[in-house]
């Protein structure tokens, strides 16, 4: 596309496979944005992440701990959350309701916690 022919009246445009997340965005004549604190991420890179993560959680998993009261369910939540993420375009919103189901499962255990937590992280940057 030639920027040259393009005048932005309408305001802030996205086509194609545009995925924009911004803490303020702002087109068209005199208008303005301020945000602070805002920082860009590669999608890419966020899949590859929450795809180890959910790795690293079913590996957990392969031997559980004690007190984890229903390793089975947990085992099959993980292994529903790595095909989901494993799609080219996962649904980020099942993913999240995967992972709460996983954090309500995973009792007072803190390592299973810490892993659930970062990949809920994730998730929530495509959010």
């Amino acid at each position: 596309m030639n920027s040259e022919n393009i005048s932005n009246y309408g305001g802030v445009q996205a086509w194609g496979n545009a995925q924009v997340n911004a803490g303020a965005v702002a087109g068209g004549p005199g208008a303005s944005a301020t945000a602070d604190n805002v920082t860009f991420t590669d999608p890419a890179a966020g899949l590859a992440e929450l795809r180890d993560l959910l790795g690293s959680l079913a590996e957990q998993l392969r031997v559980p701990p004690p007190e984890v009261e229903n390793p089975g369910g947990l085992q099959a939540i993980v292994g529903s959350a790595q095909q989901e993420a494993a799609k080219g375009r996962p649904n980020m919103g099942l993913l999240s309701g995967l992972l709460h189901a996983l954090m309500a499962g995973a009792g007072g255990v803190t390592s299973l916690a810490t892993a659930i937590t970062a990949a809920q992280h994730v998730i929530s940057s495509f959010l």
